[in-house]
């Protein structure tokens, strides 16, 4: 095995160059290797390091901590961790804390249920979407219709599975004057990979419209 292993190096010697992922996985993913996994879904869930859970045991061990929303000591050691992640959150996405809010939910499901729930749809606002949104994007539709909006589907053009720019833009010319209007698309798409261009968040506000960005499956390959 070694000699082949030498062999191959020696055909493909820019190989040796990912010796540091193979000492990365056997460090901090060892349980790969130890249950014969081979692990490729981190658009649906990132995997954790051996390290994270020592520091969080370290964490949870030499601290005791209570309700973030109460002014006790260990409420407050809490609150100071919790407010320091945000900013973590708003930092790693260059998002200034004067524009933008960071709001812990369970998952990226739990989110848009949030955002449906709370957005302030009326008789006779638009929601708009492209068809390749991920199925949690596609429930807030029954959050519009019971409240009176409208729900347009932008389609998809084959083989390319690229939204049709000539319906994009009649759809966003569609937009409610004073009323409600929410325009929702992946950055990355679920279903194709596709990423579709983040110029279209701008373009939509101009035509009136808020922006609903689903960046679950971009942001793992853009971080």
């Amino acid at each position: 095995m070694d000699e082949a292993f030498a062999h191959f190096l020696k055909a493909y010697p820019t190989f040796e160059s990912t010796r540091r992922l193979d000492d990365l996985r056997a460090a901090e993913y060892r349980r790969l290797d130890d249950g014969g996994h081979v692990y490729l879904d981190y658009t649906g869930g990132g995997l954790y390091a051996d390290c994270q859970l020592h520091d969080h045991l370290e964490l949870l061990r030499h601290n005791v901590f209570g309700n973030p929303h109460s002014s006790n000591p260990t409420s407050l050691a809490m609150t100071h961790l919790v407010e320091g992640a945000r900013g973590y959150v708003l930092k790693y996405f260059n998002a200034s804390p004067d524009e933008y809010e960071a709001i812990f939910t369970p998952n990226a499901s739990g989110a848009l249920k949030l955002v449906g729930e709370s957005y302030p749809f009326g008789g006779g606002d638009r929601y708009l979407l492209t068809f390749d949104n991920h199925n949690s994007v596609n429930g807030i539709r029954e959050f519009a219709r019971t409240r009176g909006a409208e729900t347009t589907y932008i389609p998809m053009v084959l083989p390319e599975m690229r939204v049709d720019e000539a319906e994009l833009t009649r759809g966003l010319e569609r937009a409610r004057p004073g009323g409600h209007n929410l325009f929702a698309f992946p950055a990355q798409s679920n279903f194709s990979g596709t990423q579709h261009p983040l110029e279209w968040i701008a373009r939509a506000r101009a035509n009136g419209w808020d922006v609903l960005l689903d960046a679950a499956a971009f942001v793992p390959r853009w971080g």
